[in-house]
């Protein structure tokens, strides 16, 4: 298990406030026009970063989680256990907008956290959504039926190390403008495929899944039993076209190939689980 420990101010950014549906709050990023369309070329082969993290096809199921650690004032030692999935916004004139790993298994109960990549000339802190195909009426629903939408919000992307920048100016205003900042967790409790996007960056193709159970295969069969294969495996992308003239083909495209990886149950055409973009066995440190 991989540990990431944080400092206090760190921690509390981190965790927010926790809603009723067990969704923890965390952060986001902001609106750019790139030049250059997404290419997985951007991320491909960065140390700690993969294209899914628990593939039962190679193995891996369940995603390991991390264990983050913290000492409060009083001495008393707080943890935190989650599967990581990081924001990517590039630092260039780009499109590359990803959230990595773009699929997640994990088993029922465990919570999955997103925070920002926070890297100099690579990745910087914008302000990002995580949220469910479906929620608020947006789009058609690529969650599992009955299971409780998770929409994060707008959440500014303070949190992460670097100096102070035009963009990091720009956070401090959304906060104000938003009151919100941190992460996003979700503990999810109901098996099946879970489909998200980013609202801010999803005309360049932000979206990715989480898969709840060992559940993958051509109809879902490979593993468990497919409970919640449909809709997110099933359902008629064309209608997010419709939904979006003017996006819709590009999220529908990212959709298709979210698809293309639970079918596989690894990253597809990619064929790694970890390997040229990073295994999970690092252990960060993250301490402000």
């Amino acid at each position: 298990m991989r540990k990431t420990r944080y400092g206090r101010r760190r921690f509390l950014e981190l965790c927010g406030a926790t809603s009723a549906l067990g969704v923890a709050a965390l952060s986001g990023c902001a609106m750019t026009a790139g030049s250059t369309d997404a290419s997985m070329s951007y991320v491909m082969g960065r140390e700690g970063l993969q294209m899914t993290k628990g593939a039962p096809a190679d193995g891996s199921y369940p995603a390991s989680p991390s264990q983050i650690e913290m000492e409060m004032p009083s001495g008393e030692h707080m943890e935190m256990e989650a599967v990581t999935v990081s924001t990517i916004a590039p630092t260039d004139d780009s499109d590359n907008y990803h959230f990595m790993p773009h699929v997640v298994w994990v088993e029922p109960g465990q919570r999955v956290f997103w925070e920002h990549y926070n890297e100099a000339g690579f990745s910087e802190r914008r302000t990002h959504t995580v949220t469910s195909f479906g929620a608020d009426g947006l789009f058609t629903s690529l969650i599992p039926e009955g299971a409780p939408h998770f929409d994060s919000g707008y959440r500014a992307g303070t949190h992460g190390s670097g100096d102070p920048t035009i963009d990091e100016r720009f956070n401090r205003k959304m906060v104000g403008l938003v009151g919100q900042e941190g992460g996003f967790g979700v503990q999810f409790q109901q098996k099946g495929v879970y489909v998200y996007y980013c609202q801010n960056h999803h005309m360049f193709k932000m979206a990715g899944a989480v898969v709840v159970g060992e559940i993958w295969g051509e109809d879902g069969t490979m593993g468990e039993d497919p409970v919640g294969w449909d809709p997110a495996m099933t359902a008629d992308l064309s209608r997010l076209v419709e939904q979006d003239p003017l996006h819709g083909e590009a999220l529908m495209h990212q959709v298709e190939e979210l698809r293309g990886f639970v079918h596989a149950g690894r990253a597809g055409g990619h064929g790694m689980e970890g390997g040229e973009m990073g295994g999970d066995e690092m252990e960060d440190e993250h301490d402000e």
